[in-house]
């Protein structure tokens, strides 16, 4: 668990989410408006909320910044930040989206503790709609749906033709937010939707124990859509943050539709650190530095500060793609999905493991799969046969991480 000086929940609800709900939990799950190109609001974001195909930042603050949808022709509404007259991706409904409108039946809790012995107990109250929401594990998050909710996921030729749309593409897509938009982000933390679960009513909570003396964990909550909905009264023993939405609170809007997104799944896009460092934007952010190592194997190499967070988000994909672009050097771009990492994580562990434990799993599990053009992504080890070298080296690979050398296997595909 990472320590950082002050509560930050936004970045404690994600890291406690991640293992259950395979991605990236929302602390912000509501669409934020987008802005045009000439700065002014828009309002294609709005009515439907996070869709697979969309391109988006990740923030610190636990919300996402909307870009514009690579499956939408550059004149769609939702578009009004996209590159004019860009080309766009075509997915087939049938075949490339899976949707599940029952993922979340109503008056449903969706949570998450970081003991999976001690998960959270619902227990009914005086009327239907009424739970109280207990827990003795030291932390936990919650969201509590009142209308249920759906889940969208990419189906795996959904998967390829965004994994390669990407990898053409993205170099492209970071100068364009970084020139013409005018962004300034970490580098690792642009993402391309490939899944999501949305919610058209939803509260959510987080909180922690700083002390083994601290009453256990107890919430009630008003499943109720009219009125006071979703009112969560809680036990002020426990350091925590509650907090609540109501479709149609703060506009007139279409309130038919789940627009705000519980959490998403997607690829993460990084660019070799010299090249981010030398977008328009982020080099006026960052001092680039100089490398006084490269003498030395790339492995041994300090990490190129084109990753440094100076806040304090946590995601592991970070760590992964500086490890890959240090694995390989002359990497362009590299992808990293969400089900790249999840599939590395212990069943009936809530507990994500350490970065450096986390990162040694992915060398043992999968390779980096290079092009001829220099980007790379993720694949299981059991797709390729490494030859005696690749066998070799794999023998190697635990006495090194022993030593605190860590590198991914990496082949040409």
């Amino acid at each position: 668990m990472p320590k950082y000086g002050y509560f930050q929940p936004s970045d404690d609800f994600t890291r406690i989410f991640y293992p259950t709900s395979k991605g990236n939990a929302l602390w912000e799950p509501s669409p934020r408006m987008a802005l045009r190109r000439d700065g002014t609001i828009g309002d294609g974001y709005w009515p439907k909320g996070m869709l697979i195909g969309d391109l988006i930042l990740r923030s610190p603050q636990g919300y996402v910044s909307y870009l514009w949808n690579v499956t939408l022709p550059s004149d769609d509404p939702r578009n009004i930040r996209g590159p004019r007259g860009f080309q766009h991706l075509v997915l087939d409904a049938a075949t490339d989206i899976s949707v599940n409108p029952e993922r979340f039946p109503p008056c449903s809790i969706f949570g998450a503790t970081n003991d999976c012995s001690e998960p959270f107990i619902t227990e009914q109250l005086d009327a239907p709609h009424k739970l109280r929401v207990t827990s003795t594990a030291s932390e936990g998050a919650i969201f509590a749906l009142p209308l249920g909710g759906a889940s969208y996921e990419c189906t795996p030729s959904g998967l390829l033709k965004l994994r390669d749309f990407a990898l053409q593409h993205g170099v492209h897509w970071h100068e364009y937010v970084s020139g013409g938009l005018g962004y300034d982000w970490t580098n690792g933390l642009m993402c391309l939707v490939t899944g999501c679960e949305k919610t058209r009513y939803w509260a959510s909570a987080f909180y922690m124990k700083n002390s083994a003396g601290m009453e256990d964990f107890s919430i009630d909550i008003d499943m109720t859509v009219s009125g006071d909905s979703q009112v969560f009264r809680r036990n002020d023993a426990f350091q925590g943050n509650v907090r609540s939405h109501q479709e149609g609170e703060d506009d007139s809007r279409e309130t038919t539709v789940d627009r705000h997104c519980l959490a998403f799944r997607a690829f993460h896009i990084s660019l070799k650190p010299s090249l981010f460092l030398d977008l328009p934007y982020v080099k006026k952010m960052y001092e680039k530095p100089s490398n006084r190592f490269s003498f030395l194997p790339p492995a041994f190499q300090p990490p190129v500060k084109s990753y440094e967070q100076r806040f304090p988000t946590f995601h592991p994909s970070l760590a992964i793609n500086q490890l890959i672009h240090q694995s390989a050097p002359k990497l362009v771009i590299v992808l990293v999905h969400d089900n790249d990492i999840t599939t590395t994580l212990e069943l009936n562990n809530n507990q994500l493991p350490t970065v450096r434990e986390l990162s040694y799993r992915m060398t043992l599990s999968t390779v980096v799969a290079c092009t001829s053009a220099n980007s790379a992504y993720l694949i299981n080890r059991s797709e390729y046969d490494p030859g005696f070298m690749g066998r070799l080296f794999g023998l190697l690979r635990k006495p090194l991480a022993s030593l605190g050398i860590l590198c991914f296997a990496v082949v040409n595909v």
